[in-house]
């Protein structure tokens, strides 16, 4: 516009429409005062309206600048704003910034802010995401979305973390007086099924509890979910039957599509033992933190254990481990990763996995990935229907769905197990 072949090269005076409502007066300004001053003081508060102002004059080096302020200053309060303009404005490296930001943090912020800015495009990301950090087990994300819903629905509520916990019997209140009211089927609840698909169900329904959790609260259909107990029970009579001993091969983008995600924080340094809850197919894998890093042991007889217990003389697993220490805006100080690896283990057999340099600090962020059992096109990974427009149109005034739309064969009763639980 003001050099080479645009007609506005030769005018003294250049009229520009702006009609982005990032751009504002002090934004504009400051971007034209870059034409005369190579030492431009830009504050994070606005940077996203420079970057703006920028990419519409075509200002490479203040726009590089621009990206480069955001890149450094990514915390909970600017995330969403910088991850809104960078993809906006073609801030590609940004994006991936904020995005990758998120994976590590969101989880285990209690940020009510933070929550209500992330919209159902960059949630669905988010969950979605093999690289998720996750706190605890897959239950925790579930949680986490079920909460994000719950401000997406109400944007107005004041309050910390807790009380919006007190909060999450709304759905099932929906559901009062209603059999088969489930909100994700419902006009309002539709829209968020994408966010919902990404969890991965077939990890949360090998623990009871988050099984009694799900039916409990009226958000996901029963009928949407058995065909991840049909994928389970196929997987453990397998594993039960000694047909599966663990994968042999896996791609990356197979691991990444099924691996159970797991984490924890290690709030001081010392030494630590502990698993994870659910079910692991007859694999008790123990976590192991000594004074040189990590073990992994596959225990069968030396720990006491209430779930059962595989004593099959071999068993393999593919995974990845991960280890983060985070400054007070949740940046990377150190991290150390493995590649994505297989190992095969004997009964009771330790084996070293990663070693912690002295650069790592407490607290330390564990993100670990792990397949216990072997993909197959037979028995596909399930997820949640999509929906044609005409399959919505047949949904009665009781959120009944066409059954020709999602029900599959008939398979496990998951009442019909909680029932067993609850006489017992």
């Amino acid at each position: 516009m003001f050099n080479g072949s645009w007609k506005e090269s030769d005018e003294s005076v250049i009229n520009i429409d702006i009609v982005d409502p990032n751009i504002d007066v002090d934004a504009l300004n400051i971007t034209l005062g870059s034409f005369y001053n190579d030492n431009v003081l830009i504050r994070p508060t606005q940077v996203v309206s420079i970057l703006a102002a920028a990419r519409l004059l075509q200002l490479e080096d203040l726009i590089q600048q621009c990206e480069s302020i955001m890149k450094d200053s990514i915390s909970a309060t600017t995330v969403c704003k910088y991850y809104m303009g960078a993809t906006m404005y073609g801030a590609l490296d940004v994006e991936s910034q904020c995005l990758q930001w998120l994976q590590r943090n969101l989880l285990s912020l209690r940020e009510i802010d933070l929550l209500k800015d992330i919209s159902c495009e960059l949630m669905e990301k988010i969950v979605g995401s093999p690289n998720l950090c996750v706190l605890q087990v897959e239950l925790d994300v579930y949680t986490l979305v079920k909460k994000w819903l719950y401000l997406q629905l109400f944007p107005d509520f004041e309050g910390d973390m807790t009380s919006l916990s007190e909060q999450m019997g709304y759905f099932k209140g929906l559901a009062e007086g209603k059999e088969n009211h489930y909100f994700l089927m419902t006009k309002e609840g539709r829209k968020y099924i994408s966010v919902f698909r990404q969890v991965r169900f077939h990890h949360i329904i090998n623990d009871m509890q988050s099984v009694k959790t799900l039916y409990a609260d009226h958000i996901v259909s029963p009928e949407w979910l058995q065909p991840y107990f049909t994928y389970q029970w196929n997987k453990m009579l397998a594993v039960d039957q000694g047909l599966d001993k663990g994968p042999q091969q896996l791609s990356e983008e197979e691991f990444n599509k099924t691996a159970m995600r797991c984490g924890r924080i290690l709030q001081k340094n010392g030494k630590y033992c502990w698993r994870w809850t659910g079910y692991s197919y007859g694999f008790d894998l123990l976590i192991i933190l000594t004074k040189r890093g990590f073990v992994f042991k596959r225990n069968t007889q030396s720990q006491p254990y209430n779930g059962s217990v595989s004593l099959q003389p071999t068993r393999r697993i593919f995974y990845k481990f991960s280890v983060m220490s985070l400054d007070k805006n949740g940046m990377v100080t150190y991290s150390k990763s493995t590649p994505i690896h297989r190992l095969r283990f004997v009964p009771d057999e330790d084996i070293p996995i990663l070693t912690l340099e002295e650069a790592a600090t407490f607290p330390l962020h564990i993100c670990f990935n792990v397949v216990y059992v072997t993909p197959c096109e037979s028995v596909p990974l399930p997820t949640l229907p999509t929906l044609t427009n005409e399959d919505w149109d047949k949904i009665d005034d009781i959120q009944g769905v066409p059954s020709s739309s999602v029900h599959l064969d008939p398979t496990l009763n998951p009442e019909s197990l909680l029932s067993n639980s609850s006489a017992e």
